[in-house]
């Protein structure tokens, strides 16, 4: 059954984060990623629901049973995709490969619609769209739920206050008139769509071979709103390496929440497949099982 992912703990520690980027911020981003590996290990022994979250999904994008190896690599990939966040908030992007697929075609778009939906997941680095996807030609504001992790989001607001000024803050309800505000302005939003929000209603959809639910207002909302979507994917690739996956997404009249939420599940489940340590959802985030009975 699956359980409210804003009732779990933080997978971090503030002790360890404040060490580690300042560490990040005087040597080599090599050598702070060989300091992940101790901590990444501490994480495995003392978070078992985490664990647990990681087999489950790792047994369904797997094409063989996952080992504890296997976990501890998706709990590295999860640290080492946070640890450069630092970077990226710094403005350190000499240090990534960055490479692309559909983005000149997205970039064209907005010639005529300025303002757009981007979709994603906890899924890679978001903060490679939002650094440099797009080099800053059209601006694109994230919509964050800012109290959920007030460690990790505290201290990477010192780093780039800047960053955070740019972002929507999620309120509820009044979220929705500022989304819609800043479309009309040309401003295009960008949301993460593969977690419910508190009590707020939700969606069940089908996702490698679970049932999980997905928040009702997000699409409800794409589909009243007049303005172009997108599916956007940051799948981290390993060592210095970034790709950023667009999909641009047709709607017909025809469409219901139910079947944008299920096409948007569809994409991020074969991305899963495709790269499946990038996806960081790390509690029960499932309703039923095809591995239940």
């Amino acid at each position: 059954m699956a359980e409210n992912w804003q009732q779990e703990t933080e997978m971090s520690n503030a002790f360890w984060l404040k060490l580690i980027i300042k560490i990040a911020l005087k040597l080599p981003r090599w050598s702070v990623r060989l300091l992940l590996h101790p901590i990444v290990l501490f994480f495995l022994l003392i978070a078992t629901e985490k664990r647990h979250a990681s087999y489950h999904y790792l047994s369904k994008v797997l094409s063989y049973p996952p080992k504890i190896w296997h976990v501890y690599k998706h709990f590295y990939w999860f640290s080492a995709v946070l640890l450069d966040r630092v970077y990226f908030l710094t403005n350190q992007h000499s240090y990534f490969d960055l490479s692309f697929a559909h983005r000149q075609e997205v970039i064209d778009s907005f010639n005529e619609h300025p303002g757009q939906f981007f979709l994603s997941g906890h899924y890679g680095s978001v903060e490679a769209l939002k650094t440099q996807a797009m080099n800053k030609h059209y601006e694109i504001k994230p919509v964050i739920k800012l109290d959920h992790n007030p460690t990790i989001v505290s201290l990477l607001k010192e780093l780039n206050p800047e960053f955070y000024e740019g972002v929507i803050p999620y309120k509820g309800l009044e979220t929705t008139f500022e989304i819609y505000e800043n479309l009309k302005k040309g401003t295009s939003i960008a949301l993460l769509a593969d977690r419910p929000i508190g009590g707020s209603k939700t969606l069940l959809v089908n996702f490698l071979g679970d049932q999980i639910p997905l928040p009702e207002g997000i699409f409800e909302m794409i589909l009243r709103f007049p303005y172009p979507i997108n599916f956007f994917f940051s799948q981290y690739l390993g060592g210095n390496r970034y790709r950023v996956e667009y999909f641009q997404i047709e709607l017909s009249k025809t469409d219901t929440p139910q079947i944008l939420a299920q096409k948007f599940a569809d994409h991020l489940a074969l991305q899963c497949k495709n790269s499946p340590y990038n996806w960081f959802n790390f509690y029960t985030y499932w309703i039923t099982s095809s591995h239940e009975t």
